[in-house]
């Protein structure tokens, strides 16, 4: 009982690590550091050594499925209505016609918007992933949207082979494809708090 007593006392005399002065409201929810009632509202429980550490690399499977999500939700809706207009209007190009592109217009804007607010798109929100500049700091839309999109579609459609090359430089060891040292960029995990059910059953 002493023993408790003791560690009881030690608790709350210890001060806050990040505010020396105030006195230790509880432990970081990481790394056990002593926070004080600020950093555990202002930080969900975690210190800010944590708060602030480079996140966990997502997983290359997790990137996967967003991406296959992504290239779903983009070519699904123009397919839908490309059938339709068939079945409607069968003696008509249904497909060329522009108004069966409308849905991916739409599609983009939306994943442009997730992208601007969070950096991750439908896909990535989906599985608990986002895209950062390499140093951490978030990244702006024209760089995920040019740099790491449109840019390498636009190079893959006069090198095919270079699509199996990006791909391909995933297997190192910081998990970044060709298209992610073009731009500067990394995908890495949303704290695991905040991480989905399919987040947590694609990556564990």
């Amino acid at each position: 009982m002493s023993d408790f007593r003791e560690a009881v006392e030690s608790i709350s005399e210890a001060q806050c690590s990040e505010h020396p002065g105030f006195s230790a409201d509880g432990a970081c929810a990481r790394c056990g550091t002593f926070v004080c009632a600020f950093c555990a509202l202002s930080w969900a429980g975690r210190c800010f050594k944590c708060v602030h550490a480079a996140p966990e690399l997502a997983t290359r499977r997790a990137r996967l499925v967003a991406s296959l999500v992504d290239g779903a939700a983009l070519l699904l809706p123009c397919l839908l209505l490309g059938v339709l207009r068939c079945l409607a209007i069968p003696d008509e190009a249904a497909m060329n016609a522009p108004v069966v592109y409308a849905p991916a217009l739409l599609v983009l804007f939306v994943q442009a918007s997730l992208i601007r607010g969070t950096g991750a798109s439908l896909g990535k929100r989906l599985l608990r992933i986002r895209v950062v500049r390499r140093d951490g700091r978030p990244a702006e839309v024209w760089r995920i949207a040019l740099l790491r999109n449109v840019l390498p579609m636009a190079l893959c459609g006069y090198f095919g082979w270079l699509g199996l090359v990006d791909a391909l430089f995933i297997v190192g060891e910081e998990r970044r494809c060709l298209h992610d040292w073009v731009a500067g960029t990394r995908v890495v995990k949303a704290p695991r708090a905040q991480r989905s059910f399919a987040a947590r059953l694609v990556t564990g």
